[in-house]
């Protein structure tokens, strides 16, 4: 009887350690996002939208930042300030705040940055963008279905 007890015993605290190990290996889920919410100039958010799939998509990729995705909204919301005519919202991924900092300021001094988005924004002729919002997250209890690349 005894050996029975012992083995129900080393069953349960095999289970409960397996499940401890499941749980801290969830906790450990990596991530920095970045919620980007941009009004452009009216009429202009269509060109926008195209210069992030086109161009800047592929310089940011180039140095390691993940393009989650790119949204136009269906509806406006004013106590938002969403406009459904004139926002646009993207999402980036980093494997860590300091990562991001670091592959940023890479991504916005690589030359075709400047030639792509700086020229253009600094010339009140050719700027698409009025405003931008940066809302810095983190997956919620280290969940997260995306994967950050290291």
């Amino acid at each position: 009887m005894w050996k029975w007890k012992l083995i129900a015993m080393l069953g349960f605290a095999v289970g409960i350690g397996g499940a401890g190990w499941g749980y801290a290996q969830q906790r450990k889920a990596t991530g920095f996002f970045e919620l980007r919410v941009y009004t452009a100039q009216p009429g202009k958010r269509d060109a926008l939208a195209a210069r992030f799939a086109n161009r800047t998509a592929a310089i940011y990729a180039r140095h390691g930042i993940t393009n989650v995705g790119y949204w136009i909204p269906q509806e406006s919301d004013q106590e938002l300030g969403i406009s459904a005519e004139n926002t646009f919202i993207y999402i980036r991924g980093y494997p860590s705040k300091e990562e991001r900092d670091k592959r940023l300021q890479a991504a916005h001094s690589d030359p075709e940055f400047a030639e792509v988005v700086t020229q253009q924004e600094r010339n009140p002729e050719t700027r698409l963008i009025v405003k931008a919002h940066n809302i810095d997250m983190v997956p919620h209890g280290g969940h997260s279905a995306i994967t950050i690349g290291k």
